[in-house]
């Protein structure tokens, strides 16, 4: 056995431990298949308050070359419910940029977080809506969202900005 197929198997059992029933092993032989299911709130198995509190979820499906962590793995995004194509497509892209972030070492965990949490930030009704109407109050939304982040950073950088410049008029510096 290669050290490749020994560390991808030890990865796997480790995924298997931390999500238990979420953590799938699609093909058992290499190239291994692994599908791992996302949803922003770990209910502890509770189907009927997974399905109250879980407006979003995927599956995350990982192939995995001989050669990983080496190499990359292979990913796709499957959509459970709540989102659209253009998220599954926003999702993959994270993936692999998350993937290419931990070239070398196992990734999947990393992967898995990196989408869950914003499977979390996204997690409202109607993102799967995707009429005009929806798609541009979605729009106006994050628009507004980024104007708060960048308001709250020019915020604390003046206020930082100024109290260096009344400690210079006070001579407290």
């Amino acid at each position: 056995m290669s050290d490749h197929c020994e560390e991808q198997e030890m990865e796997a059992e480790a995924l298997a431990a931390i999500f238990d029933n979420a953590f799938e092993i699609i093909d058992e032989v290499q190239p291994f298949k692994w599908s791992i299911k996302l949803l922003p709130v770990d209910c502890a198995g509770d189907e009927i308050e997974e399905e109250a509190r879980n407006h979003v979820g995927i599956k995350l499906i990982a192939t995995i070359p001989e050669e990983y962590p080496e190499s990359l793995p292979q990913l796709d995004v499957e959509i459970i419910k709540g989102l659209t194509d253009d998220h599954r497509q926003k999702l993959v892209t994270m993936a692999i940029e998350e993937s290419r972030n931990n070239e070398g070492m196992p990734a999947i965990f990393a992967i898995c977080e990196a989408l869950r949490e914003w499977l979390l930030d996204n997690n409202a009704k109607g993102l799967d809506d995707a009429s005009m109407h929806a798609t541009f109050f979605r729009k106006v939304k994050e628009e507004e969202q980024k104007k708060v982040r960048i308001t709250i950073e020019f915020y604390e950088l003046f206020w930082q900005d100024g109290l260096y410049q009344l400690a210079a008029l006070l001579n407290l510096q």
